[in-house]
């Protein structure tokens, strides 16, 4: 944090966990596509912020607190503006940069504590990316439904809301993490012109999940309820 305003770092580093009224493990980053990312850590939560927020008024740092303690998955307008406002301190990448704010704290289930159970059993700790839950959506007139995605340009993994009810076992999200470490450890091949996730190696590496094919049994059994039908 060296290359930041000292007296700004520690103005924050102060009056943040004041507000949350919780310990605070602050991190300013210069990230392109992450502003805010928030992770509960021991008795407190690990926060990891853009450094456009270190010019944040009362009633962003506010916002801020409520947020970090909050299970909301979508920031509070407040935050948004304010990110939106201060988007030209955002390092432009070759490719116009994605602002997203990792949640991965839901009502049910804490993604990165999955994350870290799977990254752990599989990987050997290897895997580092964000994890966070999706914009919630509501599907509609569709038959199908995509219950996680990763981005190869931004790492991130983003698993959808309706995975985050008290019906859905736990090795079920677990798979369905599983699956998307791998697109993360194994990346994409080009084959004559055309990108290649799912190859054989992936395929023969997924069913490597000690529930594969329990989870695959669940997921044509509980469609229609991840759905909304």
């Amino acid at each position: 944090m060296e290359k930041f305003n000292r007296k700004d770092v520690a103005h924050l580093q102060e009056n943040l966990p004041r507000l949350v009224k919780k310990p605070v493990n602050l991190t300013i980053t210069d990230n392109t596509h992450s502003m805010i990312h928030i992770r509960p850590s021991g008795s407190g939560y690990k926060v990891r912020l853009h450094h456009m927020f270190l010019e944040a008024d009362s009633e962003v740092l506010n916002s801020l607190a409520r947020f970090v303690k909050s299970r909301n998955r979508k920031a509070p307008s407040v935050l948004r503006n304010f990110v939106a406002v201060n988007s030209h301190k955002i390092k432009q990448s070759p490719r116009k940069a994605r602002q997203t704010i990792v949640r991965s704290k839901g009502r049910f289930f804490d993604l990165n504590a999955l994350f870290d159970q799977v990254n752990r059993e599989y990987f050997a700790n290897e895997i580092d990316c964000p994890i966070t839950w999706g914009a919630n959506r509501k599907v509609r007139n569709q038959n199908s439904i995509k219950l996680a995605s990763y981005s190869d340009r931004t790492k991130t993994i983003r698993v959808h809301p309706a995975l985050d009810k008290s019906y859905v076992p736990k090795y079920v999200i677990m798979g369905i993490v599983y699956h998307e470490m791998l697109h993360h450890h194994l990346g994409v091949e080009h084959r004559n012109g055309r990108k290649m996730a799912h190859t054989t190696r992936f395929r023969q590496l997924e069913a490597r999940y000690l529930h594969y094919h329990k989870l695959q049994a669940w997921k044509e059994r509980n469609l229609h309820r991840l759905l909304g039908r």
